[in-house]
């Protein structure tokens, strides 16, 4: 089997598995090695080392320059992402008063997280996920 073939099976199968898995990740690879695969199919004279630094840089600079840009107009919004967390429980490790910052416990991390009441929330007290901005987890009392 030629290499052209390979490496053009190879850019498909990786293209496909990106539309399947949705990573905006793999698609960067599948068209690194449909590129090789053209340059090949064209005649450009490649070696082996060639071939495979064609792919890297290519799917290197896909990677680079397009992955967000695909994110931004394709993935979820923001808003979207962050959704699920709303309304989850969690428990206050260090105490989080108004206007300033404390930490939370939740899926087995801490996040550094923000009242959005005027009260403040003890250590060891459960509260509520309200809303994500960034890093900052803002909770309300239970």
């Amino acid at each position: 089997m030629s290499a052209e073939i390979i490496w053009g099976a190879a850019g498909l199968t990786l293209i496909l598995a990106d539309v399947a898995f949705g990573t905006f990740f793999v698609i960067f690879l599948g068209a690194g090695a449909l590129f090789t695969s053209a340059l090949l199919w064209m005649g450009v004279p490649m070696n082996t080392t060639a071939q495979w630094l064609t792919f890297s840089a290519v799917s290197a600079l896909g990677v680079i320059l397009l992955r967000k840009k695909l994110i931004l107009w394709f993935g979820p919004s923001n808003e979207e992402r962050f959704e699920e967390h709303k309304g989850q429980t969690v428990v206050v490790v260090e105490d989080v008063a108004p206007g300033k910052t404390g930490k939370i416990k939740y899926r087995g991390t801490e996040w550094q997280s923000a009242t959005t009441g005027d009260e403040t929330l003890q250590a060891g007290e459960s509260a509520i996920i309200s809303n994500l901005d960034g890093i900052v987890v803002y909770i309300r009392r239970k």
